[in-house]
């Protein structure tokens, strides 16, 4: 066996050792950071040298030779494809003759001098390994120096065409320095009459090779691309937690200070202890040398950042990762601030408070819940439920004690005229325990207690003042069903919301804050600018309501009999100054339309004596008036006389169907109220009938007393005071329509 073929065993065995090498490392690689390594150990410039022991294949005359080939070579790399790798290789092939001297007579040993240009293809598989294919082609000149000529030793030699293949996997123990096992193979084409030693030669070799430039992974070499500008935050508040999350607390400028661009730049904020992971602030693609842009800091903060107490002192990190050259890289920076406890805020915006409004706290459900028991028997069903509603928790926190405190550290009428300075606002639980509070606490105690029964609320400003306000649910058409002086109220897109000046807990009854109330808001008339009405729902699609877990307070919230008491006093109050007003236009016109309105009104309002004598006088004006007679028959039902109002509402009955020109609104009256008498009666086969012709007549609004037309009998007695629900349903017998009334 010739000396190139036993080179090559251990060359093979030692490729087999560095592939399982480069595969483990590979292996290793794709588990960790994902990195363009190509670029990230980009060198420009490369010199090498090869040494590579070489064997014929296919020319049975080349295998009397011994070929090896030195050489060396410059490799260049540009930066924006670094796989691609121009190179330009010089070297020696020298064919020693192995033969038979006597045999060949000559020794035909001679060398060739050759140089080529060529591409090759490298890419990283790890850092300590690499994988490459190339070729390259080129001019050899050959030389015999041992050769005979008419007895004369002379040199001879020819041009040639000489090219070439190779892989190439390679070692780098550091940057610097890489080391190679090449198989290779060349091909020898002769441009003179030698052609004896054209063909094939193949081999494996090995190479060193030393790249310019300085390792990335060096200290030295470390990218800080970024500068920061100022890196310190206005105050944040505690209690602007959700918005935090979705707006930003502030802005960091960031500056790339390198002469080339980063890309793949992401910012994250974190605050360590009030904060389970870093907040994304920023992603953009890349950022141009010079370029600065302004990093938005947002924070998502969570529950204990409502532990704090006062003001304290906090530095978070501003996390800046990106790629500098293919290389990933993480800046961090300080930033720090003052975090205001969760009381605090500045009046910048007076939307903010809405933040403090909270519905969902167990301790205002809770007394929302005792409010509403304590006043059900005294709620009028004629009148708007969230006006009673409001009138009720009015009375109520006046019941617990509750009164008007101004803020002795910082009064609203400064906080609001310097958005600096720094207000404190309490939660509504920490009102009830407290039982005082100015303007802003006692506002958003008030709006959580109606928010928490389904009330829309809304905040109202005016110069140095905050206080509540609320939507009745009635359509501004129908204004007299809550106050006879329609400037008492507010129209809101079609519908009706009372003001009610907060701070008189305590001092004046509901009628005077709502009057107070409306009041200091039409004071403004002339300059809306300086006034503001912000509902709560809109107010908390920014600034989202404080989250609290915490249990009940535990109060003692006084005798339901007084919480009613006070509110049946505000509630006929009310229901005087709407029935005189109402009484008054029918004394002064004098026509069945008023005289009729006024009937309907007494009835609703509980005066039932007025009542019937406002609807006699319509039937003095005119006899055949169907709609008086039915609203008789509505008395006779309020009065719990239920076979006078089964009298009263056949007697109408008998008139439509001798009339037969009723509006469909009069004969739904009719149908409902003889379904509800006949209910009341214990006879349900003739209430389900009149159901029935009820639904016919309007079915959508049949649907309100579909308690009506249940199956099964009836549940209690006539004498009872309120109709019972055929089907036995508490559910549906309470949320039943009251008695309807005609106003035709």
């Amino acid at each position: 066996m010739k000396p190139s073929q036993k080179a090559a065993s251990p060359s093979v065995a030692f490729i087999v050792i560095l592939l399982s090498l480069a595969v483990g490392e590979t292996l290793s690689a794709q588990a960790q950071q994902k990195v363009d390594l190509d670029s990230y150990y980009h060198a420009p410039l490369a010199f090498g040298a090869t040494y590579l022991p070489l064997a014929g294949i296919g020319n049975r005359q080349l295998a009397d030779f011994d070929v090896q080939e030195i050489s060396g070579e410059l490799r260049l790399s540009p930066g924006w494809l670094p796989v691609l790798q121009p190179f330009l290789r010089g070297g020696m092939l020298n064919y020693a003759y192995v033969g038979d001297l006597d045999e060949a007579q000559q020794d035909w040993t001679h060398s060739h001098l050759y140089a080529g240009l060529g591409l090759g293809y490298a890419t990283r598989l790890s850092r300590e390994f690499e994988l490459g294919f190339e070729g390259f082609g080129g001019a050899s000149q050959s030389f015999f120096n041992e050769l005979v000529v008419d007895g004369e030793t002379v040199p001879q030699g020819q041009l040639n065409i000489v090219g070439g293949a190779s892989a190439r996997l390679a070692l780098n123990p550091s940057y610097n320095v890489s080391v190679s096992v090449t198989p290779a193979v060349r091909y020898l084409y002769g441009l003179g009459p030698l052609a004896t030693y054209d063909g094939l030669v193949f081999g494996v070799g090995f190479g060193l090779n030393y790249r310019l430039g300085q390792d990335p992974d060096a200290p030295q070499s470390a990218v800080r691309a970024l500068r920061f500008g100022t890196t310190a935050l206005p105050p944040l508040f505690a209690a602007m937690r959700s918005y935090y999350a979705r707006k930003p607390a502030g802005t960091v400028t960031v500056t790339n200070t390198e002469k080339f661009a980063i890309t793949e730049v992401q910012a994250s904020f974190m605050q360590a202890g009030f904060m389970d992971s870093p907040t994304p602030c920023m992603t953009i693609e890349s950022l141009a040398p010079g370029q600065s842009v302004d990093v938005p800091v947002l924070a998502s903060f969570n529950d204990q950042v409502f532990s704090t107490q006062g003001v304290t002192a906090v530095t978070g990190e501003l996390i800046v990762q990106y790629a500098a050259r293919g290389k990933p890289v993480e800046q961090r920076q300080s930033v720090t601030y003052d975090l205001y406890d969760k009381n605090s805020l500045t009046w910048d915006d007076d939307r903010k408070v809405a933040a403090f409004i909270t519905p969902q706290d167990s301790a205002i459900r809770n007394f929302a819940s005792f409010i509403r028991q304590a006043s059900k028997e005294a709620t009028n069903p004629f009148l708007s439920a969230n006006l009673q509603f409001a009138m009720q928790a009015y009375g109520a926190l006046t019941e617990l004690g509750l009164f008007y405190q101004i803020d002795p550290t910082s009064p609203f009428t400064q906080a609001q005229e310097d958005s600096v300075v720094v207000d404190s606002v309490s939660l509504p639980r920490e009102t009830l325990a407290r039982r005082t509070g100015d303007c802003d606490d006692l506002t958003v105690l008030y709006n959580s207690l109606l928010q928490s029964v389904g009330i829309q609320t809304a905040l109202v400003t005016i110069p140095g003042h905050i206080y509540s306000a609320f939507n009745t649910g009635v359509a501004s058409q129908k204004f007299l069903s809550l106050h006879p002086d329609r400037n008492m109220l507010l129209d809101v897109d079609g519908e009706l919301w009372v003001l009610v000046e907060i701070t008189m807990i305590g001092q004046s009854d509901f009628l005077k804050a709502w009057n107070t109330g409306i009041s200091e808001f039409r004071r403004y008339d002339g300059d809306t600018r300086v006034r503001g009405f912000y509902r709560t729902a809109d107010a908390q699609e920014i600034y989202r309501s404080v989250p609290l877990r915490e249990s009940d307070l535990g109060l003692q919230y006084g005798e339901p009999a007084h919480l009613s008491k006070r509110f049946t006093g505000d509630l006929q109050t009310l229901q005087g100054i709407m029935l005189q007003a109402t009484a008054e236009r029918a004394k002064a016109a004098g026509t069945v339309k008023d005289w009729m309105a006024y009937g309907v009104a007494a009835a609703q309002l509980g005066s039932t004596a007025q009542a019937r004598q406002a609807f006699e006088a319509v039937i003095r004006l005119d006899p055949a008036n169907i709609s008086a007679t039915l609203n008789l028959g509505s008395i006779h039902y309020l009065n719990e006389d239920y076979k006078s109002a089964l009298v009263a509402y056949s007697s109408a009955q008998k008139a439509i169907e001798a009339k037969r020109t009723v509006s469909k609104a009069t004969q739904f009256n009719l149908f409902v109220n003889l379904s509800k008498t006949y209910n009341a009666l214990g006879q349900p086969e003739q209430s389900r009938d009149f159901y029935a012709r009820a639904s016919d007549v309007d079915a959508a609004q049949a649907a309100r007393f579909s308690y009506l037309g249940s199956s099964g009998g009836s549940t209690g007695a006539a004498s009872t005071g309120s109709p019972p629900a055929v089907s036995g349903r508490a559910s549906e017998a309470g949320s039943a329509e009251p008695i309807l009334f005609a106003d035709e």
